[in-house]
Formats: structure tokens, C-alpha cells, sequence
């Protein structure tokens, strides 16, 4: 630091927090030395202060007058009558310290290296600045996050690693620049030739972004008018139909379950079910049709497994007919009957698949009216483990494989997502933790919009239970060797389990106090200076911290080549044609 001048000097030491006073001749704003320009008063800058052979790093909190202004105005205290600008103060906190290592600069984010009084404080140089936040490491490791916002020519990237072995939150409020940055990132990390990445695109941007990968890019719209993936229902299994339908523990849930396990026994059409062979349907759901001594023989032959096995996957309705009058059948005076009070405890469940069977919007995604099994005699495991492999992969990654995946759910209404998607990750939760760790092949998803359906939703009763396994997908993940990128614009309405889960934080302008206090809350790493520039953050500008970086930066960040299909709307042109 010898051939640059000091700005001012360490006069208070409090723990970690450190006073500094300027010098007379360090008023500016910025501070000149032999590698340009670097700023020096402005609240979230880094100054370095000297402690020997190592540089400790000070970033900048707060800036003011040591004494009011007027004091020097009347020249007070002085021969002379000139006026004269009061002293000039910095505080700021410790973040590390800069130390040579095999011949170059690295930087250590420790709070402990305190310098002494007196120290002299230095602007720092391009180089200090870059090994502090800037291109560390090997670059073939590294992806580009984008350029400090003060100094553009310093670039920071972060490791491939440190970024995908634990989440990454992306948040900001709409027309920030999420969607382009998330674009950026997943540009870079599909250029390693095994990298297996799938984006569900809530609004369908993503397609442009990355149609130029030809075969290594696959894209699937589910569901719309032009013949999209129509998923079985029988597919989603039993993790993923609980979260369709939302059953509640005490009652529902072993009614479902008995559904679910004996659907390979039975035949139906839209209107109910008979065993395998039957001449008519004798199975219903609504706890009036029908002879009940017929219904009951049929449901005992189901039950101790001497009906005979379909050859085909029933229509949906078989749901609701085998939970119906498994649960409703009782003995009664005049011989077995079905019980309304008893259909009570699950008519809202019965209700929730009749619905579904009847609404367009969710036809045109899921498949209710049965068909051909993959395997004989037919197993759900077999056809959830089939839509695994097509959604997400399969186990292995192979020679001609996809190596990005995007998932375009815009022809998917907003009531039906939380639904849909959520069995999708349910489904899939379920399978890799079946194989076990290590036998996944490493998947990033990135899970746009992520608000709609990564939170508990209506009708959840006994504590929220079927939002447990996307939490449990954030929270043990990573082990099974799966990594999120959870891109949102209402923090606050997102899981806090799964937002506590994310290790690196790229956050644009926030405006909405309650997501700020999402963040604040969520992230253990973020000080209150990081949440005061939350809601100041120009467009295309995030705080990024975490575990990609070792101090929290404010970024102008990287922009995607080709971009999404995610713009403003040209109101001036259109309406002035």
C-alpha cells in the first residue's frame, strides 16, 4: 500500500466495528491512486487498512460529521476566520482480511484480524478489489455473476460448486431483471457437457434462451391446445396424488391410500367402477346409488385380492368409487348399508376428485381416463418411476442425453399449479429418495414463480402435512445430489423452511416490507446495511451474499445470450401506430 496515500486513520476499535476519521484532504466521494479510482464514502464500500503483511477489509456502514457544521463556520477555536469543513467519519465492520498465498492475493472472510489504533486506512487497488470479490480460482470452475456496481471493470464470479452444493434464492419484485439473470446463470453451467438442468417455465420465456442448444435442450409443454404432455393421473403415484388432493390425516388419507392400492383390481367409466369381468358398474360415490350388498361383496373380493387383475389402468373416477365405499359400507338393521354421516368425513375429498374429473383446464394436463400399463401385471411404481425418467431423467446419465429440460406450464391455470406441479415434485422427491444417495445423477431445477407452489396450501389441515416433501427436498437434497434455484418475486409467500435452505442469495429490489422481513429472517448472513439497500437497487442490480461469495456484493449482473422472452411491454410504439 506504500504507493498510495492513506484517506484517514482507525481512531476507535469495537470489536468487529471500527471508527475511522478522514483526512482534511480526503473529501471526495472517490480516491485517486495508481490504478484509477475507487470510491470510499458511500455506505456498502470496501476500504483496506493496514496490518503489515496482510490488508485488513473494512466495509463501510455509515458516513457523518464528527461535530455539526456551524462549529466551524464561525471559525471557532482557529486564528483565522476562513471556514472550515467539520471532520469527516467512517464507520464500518470487518469482513476479512487479505493475505499472499503462494504468490497471490487471497482473501479470508474473518472477522477476528482487527488492526490496531492509528492504522492507516487505503483506498483499495483493482487487484485488492478483485481478490476480495472479484475472479477467484480456476475459470473453467467458475460462472460469471456480473460486475461490482461501483467498479465495472472488476467481473465476480463465483465457484460451480459453492453455488450448487447448497440453493440459490433469486428475489425481486417483477421487472427487475430475475428472469434474465437466471437465464445468464443456467447459460453458463449447461456448457458442462453432463450438466442435467430442468426450468419449470411458469409464463413459457425460457424456450428462446435456449433453442440453440438443438439436441442438448429439451422442451415439453404440458398440457394446451397443440397436443402438449398430458400427464396420467395413475402416474403421479401415491406422494404425488396426496398432494393433488390434499386428503387430511385422520380420516381421508387411509381412504386414498386403500384407493390408490387396489385400482388394478377394478374397471370404471365416468360414471363409477365394477370388479374386473363385472357386467355393470356396482361401486359409486355418493353414498346413494346402488345396492349396497353388491357394492360390499365387490369391495370384500377387492380387499382380500380374489378379484381378478386388470389389464388396463381404470378411469379416475375408481378413486372416489373404491375410497367412497370402502369407507361409507357398515352393517346396519336391514343388512350392510351405506353410512351418511360417516361419507361426511370424506365428502370434500370425493368432492375435490369429481371436480377435477369435470374442470377442462385440468383434463388437458392429466390423463383420468385410464390406459395401458407399462408392466403386467399393472404397478404404479413402474409408471411413476416412467414419468421420473421423462420429467427429470433417468438415474444415469447417458451419451445422447438432454442436458437442459424446460418444462413450459403456461398452458397450466394459476389454481392448478400448486396442484400439478407440486405432485410433479412430490413424485420425484419420493423416487430419488428411494434409489438412495449417490445413485442420482447431479440435477439442478429451477423452479420459476416459485410463490405459486412452494407454500402450504388451502385445505391443509393437520399442520400442513403434504407440504413436507419439498421442504424435505430442500433440506436433504443436496445429499441425494439435487440442488434448487428457487426464482420468486413474493419471498414472503414461499416456505420459510425452503427459503432458509438457500446458501447463496442474489436479491434484486424488494419493495414489500413483509419480503424484506422474508429475506431478513430467512437468510442468517444478511446485516441490516444489506436490507437498507434492498428496496435503492436499480434494474438489473442485486445484493448477492452467501455462499458464492464471501462478502455481500451489489452487483450489476450478467446478462443472457440469446435472452428469454421476458420484456417490457412497448406501450408508447404500439399505442402511437
Amino acid at each position: 500500500m506504500s504507493s498510495r496515500r492513506p484517506i484517514g486513520y482507525v481512531v476507535e476499535i469495537d470489536g468487529p466495528q471500527l471508527l475511522v476519521n478522514l483526512l482534511e484532504d480526503s473529501r471526495g466521494h472517490v480516491a485517486g491512486h495508481r490504478d484509477g479510482l475507487s470510491t470510499v464514502e458511500q455506505p456498502g464500500d470496501l476500504v483496506g487498512i493496514d496490518a503489515g503483511a496482510e490488508t485488513i477489509i473494512l466495509r463501510i456502514m455509515t458516513v457523518a460529521f464528527a461535530e455539526p457544521r456551524e462549529v466551524h463556520a464561525t471559525g471557532r477555536g482557529r486564528s483565522s476566520h476562513v471556514p472550515q469543513e467539520p471532520l469527516r467519519q467512517l464507520r464500518g465492520r470487518v469482513v476479512g482480511f487479505l493475505a499472499k498465498r503462494d504468490g497471490r492475493l487471497a482473501f479470508s472472510p474473518q472477522e477476528w484480524r482487527l488492526p490496531v489504533l492509528g492504522a492507516s486506512v487505503y483506498p483499495l487497488s483493482d487487484i485488492e478489489t478483485v481478490a476480495t470479490i472479484g475472479a477467484n480460482g480456476i475459470e473453467a470452475e467458475q460462472i460469471r455473476l456480473g460486475a461490482d456496481s461501483r467498479n465495472r471493470a472488476v467481473e465476480v464470479c463465483a465457484n460451480i460448486d459453492q453455488v450448487l452444493g447448497r440453493h440459490m434464492a433469486i428475489l425481486g419484485s417483477t421487472g427487475q431483471g430475475k428472469t434474465h439473470f437466471v437465464a445468464a446463470v443456467l447459460q453458463q453451467l449447461v456448457r458442462l457437457p453432463k450438466s442435467r438442468i430442468v426450468v419449470f417455465d411458469v409464463n413459457g420465456e425460457y424456450t428462446p434462451a435456449f433453442a440453440h442448444l438443438e439436441q442438448r435442450v429439451k422442451i415439453t409443454q404440458l398440457g394446451g391446445p397443440n397436443g402438449g404432455l398430458r400427464i396420467p393421473y395413475y402416474a403421479l403415484g401415491r406422494h404425488g396424488l396426496s398432494r393433488l388432493l390434499i386428503p387430511s390425516e385422520k380420516a381421508q388419507m387411509p381412504t386414498l391410500r386403500f384407493a390408490i392400492e387396489h385400482l388394478r383390481f377394478v374397471e370404471a367409466d365416468a360414471r363409477g367402477a365394477k370388479p374386473v369381468g363385472g357386467q355393470a358398474n356396482v361401486l359409486f360415490d355418493d353414498c346413494h346409488t346402488g345396492n349396497p350388498a353388491q357394492a360390499n361383496q365387490a369391495i370384500s373380493a377387492i380387499r382380500a385380492g380374489t378379484s381378478p387383475l386388470a389389464n388396463q389402468w381404470p378411469h379416475m373416477r375408481a378413486l372416489s368409487c373404491l375410497a367412497t365405499e370402502w369407507y361409507v359400507l357398515s352393517p346396519g338393521r336391514n343388512g350392510v348399508e351405506r353410512n351418511a354421516f360417516q361419507y361426511g368425513h370424506i365428502q370434500s375429498m370425493i368432492n375435490r376428485i369429481r371436480g377435477l374429473i369435470e374442470d377442462p383446464q385440468f383434463t388437458s394436463v392429466v390423463e383420468i381416463a385410464g390406459g395401458d400399463g407399462l408392466v403386467h401385471p399393472l404397478s404404479m411404481d413402474a409408471e411413476c418411476a416412467a414419468l421420473v425418467r421423462a420429467v427429470f431423467g433417468p438415474p444415469v446419465f447417458g451419451q445422447n442425453d438432454w442436458s437442459v429440460h424446460i418444462v413450459d406450464l403456461s398452458h397450466l391455470t394459476q389454481d392448478l399449479m400448486p396442484f400439478v406441479l407440486g405432485s410433479l415434485l412430490e413424485m420425484f422427491a419420493a423416487e430419488i429418495f428411494k434409489r438412495g444417495p449417490g445413485n442420482t445423477h447431479p440435477t439442478m431445477l429451477a423452479l420459476e414463480e416459485a410463490h405459486h407452489y412452494l407454500r402450504q396450501l388451502p385445505g391443509e389441515s393437520d399442520g400442513g402435512q403434504q407440504a413436507l416433501a419439498y421442504e424435505r427436498l430442500a433440506k436433504e437434497g443436496r445429499k441425494f445430489g439435487l440442488s434448487l434455484l428457487i426464482s420468486t418475486q413474493r419471498p414472503s409467500e414461499v416456505s420459510p423452511t425452503v427459503l432458509s435452505q438457500c446458501g447463496t442469495w442474489a436479491v434484486f429490489r424488494l419493495n414489500n416490507e413483509a419480503d424484506q422481513r422474508a429475506v431478513a429472517s430467512a437468510a442468517e448472513t444478511v446485516g441490516v446495511n444489506v436490507s437498507r439497500q434492498l428496496a435503492g437497487l436499480g434494474r438489473g442490480e442485486a445484493i448477492i451474499f452467501g455462499a458464492a461469495l464471501p462478502v455481500p456484493t451489489r452487483l450489476a449482473v450478467s446478462r443472457p445470450n440469446p435472452e428469454p422472452d421476458s420484456k417490457d411491454p412497448p406501450f408508447l410504439q404500439e399505442w402511437s401506430a
